[in-house]
């Protein structure tokens, strides 16, 4: 009998002994990363730049299928003295004027804005969680007006 309890009682602790707890997440708790360099903005590609095109092309790389959603935001200066690229409106001074909503290709996506007079903001906003949004600033400005203001000529012959 007493043969009997110890071979049980040395299996009890053998089992106790070597058995390991594991702990595992639930799936629903798992966020996959996203690789964001697979997510750019080409062009342009200065983050802020000045241009005497109304109408610019906004182009990058995305997976396919993703959906890309490009909103232009201006800031309307009449006088034409208040903002520049120097001097950026506020974040409450810009109004949407134009938004698309694209998918991307094989080779990427690609879609022309049209500007208005002043300093424009683009906004890129990727559709996949975890992507930042990239933001580009365009001041548009009509030759014809740069070159008759005595104040902005320098800017005239560098754009040349």
């Amino acid at each position: 009998m007493w043969k009997k309890v110890m071979a049980s009682i040395i299996v009890m602790i053998a089992v106790i002994s070597i058995s390991t707890v594991g702990f595992a997440a639930s799936a629903s708790n798992i966020k996959p990363k996203v690789d964001t360099t697979k997510y750019q903005v080409i062009t342009p590609e200065k983050s802020s730049s000045a241009s005497d095109k109304k109408v610019v092309l906004i182009s990058g790389k995305a997976p396919e299928g993703t959906k890309i959603i490009i909103d232009v935001y201006g800031a309307i200066d009449l006088t034409g003295n208040n903002y520049s690229l120097e001097k950026l409106p506020g974040k409450d001074d810009y109004i949407l004027i134009s938004s698309k909503t694209t998918k991307s290709g094989a080779l990427g996506f690609g879609e022309e804005v049209e500007l208005i007079l002043g300093v424009n903001k683009i906004t890129v906003t990727f559709d996949v969680n975890g992507v930042p949004s990239v933001e580009k600033i365009l001041y548009y400005y009509e030759k014809e007006q740069l070159e008759k203001s005595p104040r902005n000529s320098f800017i005239g012959s560098s754009t040349k």
